[in-house]
Parts: C-alpha cells; structure tokens; sequence
C-alpha cells in the first residue's frame, strides 16, 4: 500500500523554490498547487513505482507533480494496451494544462503489436471537444506516428477540429512543423489548400521557422504562403 504522504514528501524533498515560480508561470494549471519538482525527477519517481501505476492512478492528488506522476507511471507500466486504455481516457479527462499532456504522451511506450491500437485511441480523442483531450490525441499521433498514411489522416482531422483554444490550436501547429520535417512539399500545399483558421496556420509557420531540422528554402516557402493569407 502506498502512503501518499510519503509519496508527497518524496516530491517535496525533490522541489526547487526557483523552479516552482517559473514553473507556475508557465504551466497555468488552474485549480492544483505546483510543488516544484523538475521534469526528469518526476519521470525518475514515476520509473520507481510503475509496478504500481493502478495504485498511484486511484491516489488522491491537490498538486500538479501528482498529476505529473499519474500519467507518467502509466505511460511507464509493463502493461498491455488494452488494460491502459481506459486509465489513458481517464487521464485525458484529468488534464488541465499542456504540461501534463506532453510528460505522459512522451512516456506512454507500447508495443509494434499494439500500434494500431494506440493509433484508432488517437484518432478517436483529437475528437473530443474538450481541449486537452483533444491535445492529448493530436500530441500522441504526430509523435508516435510519421508515416506518409498517417500524417495524411492527422491533417485531414486537423481541418475538422474547432479552432479558438489555444492549447489545442497550438497542438496542431505543433503537428504541422513536426510532419514539415518529414514532408515538407505536402506541408506547403496543405497550408497553402487547408480550411484551418489563419492563426492557426500562422502559429505553425513560427515553429516551422523555429525549427533546426527545417531547410530555410521550405521555411521561407511556408512563410510566403502563410503570409499570403488573409
């Protein structure tokens, strides 16, 4: 049985003061406490008790490194696919801020057999109309999948989500610069033919330009599209 305020006092033991204030500042969770605790720490900790990952899933939390711990334990367990899902979806719904979406879809591991699995999961959350669930789909599919097939069928979603959400527009222009690094000419056309909101488009072309895996000859065509737009 795990005690959670010793589990509390672990994180606590780990928590950098400097760190909890830029931290707060820039993961905007908005009803959970942040205890300072710095990524590789939480994924170390989680590591420690992924044996246990149903036991942390159903501990009590009022802090965003529990949260942290949750997802990254998850993703971290030796368990098959199809006994995750639902602790996935679970966790999905838990979210409130982009921190604790990338930690867990950085840390879930499954297996060549389970892809396809993890593929429909996917699919099937970057539907949802709350915001980070739909993040935490549209992060799962561009980082786990980047074949030709499926960036095609991601882009394709990308033109059907609501737009207006920060975290979640943000996502998908994230997505956009990831496939540029693979197919560059496709992502030209689709931003040049695509139906997604301008800001979006514009958000993506930044983190096109940002890119250290981007040539500049396919940054400047993308930003000659973008700005094209009205």
């Amino acid at each position: 049985m795990i005690d959670r305020e010793q589990l509390i006092k672990e994180l606590e033991a780990l928590s950098d003061e400097k760190y909890r204030i830029f931290n707060e500042k820039i993961v905007h969770t908005s009803s959970y406490r942040v205890i300072g605790v710095r990524m590789p720490d939480i994924k170390k900790t989680a590591k420690r008790y992924k044996a246990d990952w149903k036991e942390i899933f159903a501990l009590p939390y009022d802090s965003f490194e529990e949260i942290m711990l949750k997802g990254a334990a998850l993703g971290f367990a030796d368990a098959d696919f199809g006994e995750k899902e639902p602790y996935i979806i679970a966790y999905a719904e838990m979210i409130d801020n982009w921190a604790e979406c990338d930690c867990f879809c950085s840390c879930l591991k499954v297996g060549k057999s389970e892809e396809a699995s993890l593929f429909t999961l996917a699919e099937n959350l970057m539907h949802r109309k709350e915001e980070f669930v739909s993040r935490v789909g549209i992060v799962l599919m561009f980082s786990k999948f980047k074949d030709e097939a499926s960036m095609k069928k991601a882009l394709a979603i990308y033109d059907t989500l609501p737009c207006g959400e920060y975290y979640r527009d943000m996502a998908v222009a994230w997505g956009i610069s990831v496939y540029c690094v693979y197919y560059p000419q496709d992502i030209i056309a689709y931003l040049e033919s695509s139906p997604i909101d301008i800001r979006v488009k514009k958000m993506a072309a930044q983190k096109i330009r940002d890119s250290l895996r981007i040539e500049k000859c396919v940054k400047d065509a993308v930003t000659g599209v973008v700005n094209s737009k009205k």
